[in-house]
């Protein structure tokens, strides 16, 4: 049942003061925030409609008993994809139908525009039903954490930086990057299993090495074997009930040149400025430009392709963006990534990452891992 749910008691009382009949869910983070139930893979349509009253959900039959056991809703609305159980509900679209057909004429339904299909918008519509766009109201909401969050998003920190330690350990020439990315892995899901029994624990990494890999940002690890005088990028997030902690490091196999050395030493004094930055009242922009002006002064700027950092919390990626144009100011509660990278071509690329929570005297680093160039030459 969702009594209790104080998340949820919060969602409706912003419905009522937008003047909402209903709100309709899709994404599975914004299902799992207000109703804890989340599904591995949602290619068949999973909806989560909430009223004033009721919290029902719609799942397909594989998800049923899943859902009994997990979702905090009032009704659990199944259908079915066997030929035995195949008519008795009918397909989710008409399962929705008698859902907003409860409303009364013409409601107004809330809808993530970001995310919901176009086509369920017009079905909706179709219905006699108005839309209203709910991604504002749920960003606002998970912008800041509450305790159990922050603990979640802490727990998860130690095992990310666990990892990341593991896997920076074993670093050696003729290492595959897939290969040094399972110690951390073994190393990470082994201690959750003793130290937090019965959680879901998610695993991400990407690792890159030599000059021509690490100056993309955002690939998949690969089978190359690392080489002598090698330098690579390793990152990682591990999620704790779906809570997301993210640490990434450069680092080198042997001594790198004076020129990596130099663009190294200028990246960690990048993010030192930004984690400096961070503090309740500081616009998102402000800490960006604190990276920002590191880079710039030592001719870099233009190497300096992606914003400081991100939220972090259900999602591998959300809202705040330390962006040079995101005016939206930072409160004690909210989670970032500090991440200013930069990437010279055939220089390589260089990113450290750690997790911070905006407190009430400025950050708390809930990720740790070498990070000085003399600890990070392997």
């Amino acid at each position: 049942m969702t009594m209790g749910n104080h998340r949820l008691e919060r969602f409706r009382q912003e419905m009522a003061g937008q003047g909402l009949a209903a709100a309709l869910l899709l994404k599975p983070a914004s299902q799992h925030y207000l109703t804890r139930f989340k599904a591995v893979i949602y290619s068949r349509p999973i909806m989560t409609l909430i009223t004033p009253y009721q919290t029902s959900i719609i799942v397909p039959g594989l998800e049923e008993t899943h859902a009994r056991e997990e979702a905090g809703v009032d009704e659990i609305c199944v259908y079915y994809e066997h030929p035995e159980r195949a008519g008795e509900a009918g397909e989710a679209v008409k399962i929705l139908g008698r859902l907003v057909r409860r409303l009364g004429p013409s409601p107004l339904i809330g809808l993530e525009y970001g995310f919901a299909p176009l086509s369920l918008a017009g079905t909706l519509e179709g219905w006699g039903a108005a839309t209203a766009d709910l991604d504002p109201l749920l960003t606002r909401m998970r912008l800041v954490k509450d305790g159990g969050e922050l603990d979640l998003l802490r727990s998860a920190g130690r095992l990310v930086s666990l990892a990341v330690g593991e896997t920076l350990s074993h670093l050696r020439p003729g290492l595959s990057e897939l290969e040094a990315e399972s110690k951390g892995d073994l190393a990470a899901l082994v201690w959750a299993s003793q130290e937090h029994p019965g959680a879901v624990v998610e695993t991400m990494a990407m690792t890159t090495s030599g000059p021509l890999r690490t100056v993309l940002p955002h690939v998949l690890s690969s089978s190359r074997r690392f080489q002598e005088r090698e330098i690579i990028i390793h990152s990682r997030q591990i999620g704790l009930n779906g809570y997301r902690a993210e640490c990434e490091r450069t680092v080198f196999i042997g001594r790198p040149s004076p020129r990596q050395e130099e663009v190294f030493q200028v990246m960690v004094r990048s993010q030192q400025a930004a984690l400096e930055a961070i503090r309740p009242g500081v616009p998102c922009r402000a800490v960006d430009q604190a990276a920002r002006s590191v880079f710039q002064e030592a001719g870099l700027g233009q190497y300096a392709i992606h914003r400081t950092g991100h939220g972090l919390g259900l999602e591998p990626h959300e809202a705040p963006y330390l962006r040079f144009d995101e005016e939206l100011v930072l409160e004690e509660g909210m989670v970032v990534s500090i991440e200013p990278g930069v990437y010279l071509p055939e220089v390589g690329g260089y990113r450290h990452s750690d997790t911070v929570i905006v407190t009430a005297q400025g950050r708390e680093v809930i990720t740790q891992a070498p990070a000085g160039l003399e600890e990070v030459i392997f």
